[in-house]
């Protein structure tokens, strides 16, 4: 490594790199290794930290008193970042996790509704027509029993007889469906 007299900066060369590299990566991967407690992870660690190192060559300002003790720092700060993407990373697939069943669930939920729907318009429509008309009135337009029968002219009895008619038919045609 050589240095510049007056501030014994080490003016970073392709041969003094290597040397700080040989010098110090066996201690900076351990040191990685002992936080990461993986090996490929440790590599990259140390291997970022000296890439970092070569790029910024031109400005960086190390001595040969405080270049180990700034690799160190590198190596600390990028296993820190390195866990804190870590954890960022597994919340935000907990909050997938979370969402996925919902959503795939309410797609199911969407597809038996429509099943469900298009069975009981097949049955209404197989209902008599005093019948049809009295259930769309309450079920459709949420009429009340008395509204109807004002509507249609006929007892609110009649609407009674007719409306329970129509629902246990449609229970009846969707038996086979699961509770």
């Amino acid at each position: 490594m050589s240095t510049d007299p007056s501030t014994k900066r080490i003016q970073i060369d392709e041969q003094s790199f290597f040397k700080l590299y040989e010098s110090h990566w066996k201690k900076l991967y351990q040191l990685a290794l002992q936080y990461t407690e993986n090996g490929f992870q440790a590599e990259g660690v140390v291997q970022e930290v000296f890439t970092s190192v070569w790029k910024r060559r031109e400005s960086l300002e190390l001595t040969e008193s405080t270049a180990l003790n700034y690799l160190v720092r590198a190596v600390r700060f990028r296993v820190f970042r390195l866990h804190s993407d870590e954890l960022r990373t597994s919340r935000k697939m907990e909050e997938i996790k979370a969402r996925q069943p919902d959503s795939a669930n309410h797609t199911e939920q969407d597809v038996l509704y429509r099943f469900l729907k298009e069975d009981v318009d097949q049955l209404i429509a197989l209902l008599p027509s005093r019948c049809k008309e009295v259930y769309l009135l309450s079920r459709e337009r949420g009429m009340n029993n008395q509204e109807i029968a004002k509507a249609l002219l006929i007892s609110e009895k009649t609407v009674e007889n007719q409306l329970t008619k129509a629902l246990n038919f449609i229970r009846k045609g969707l038996e086979t469906y699961p509770r």
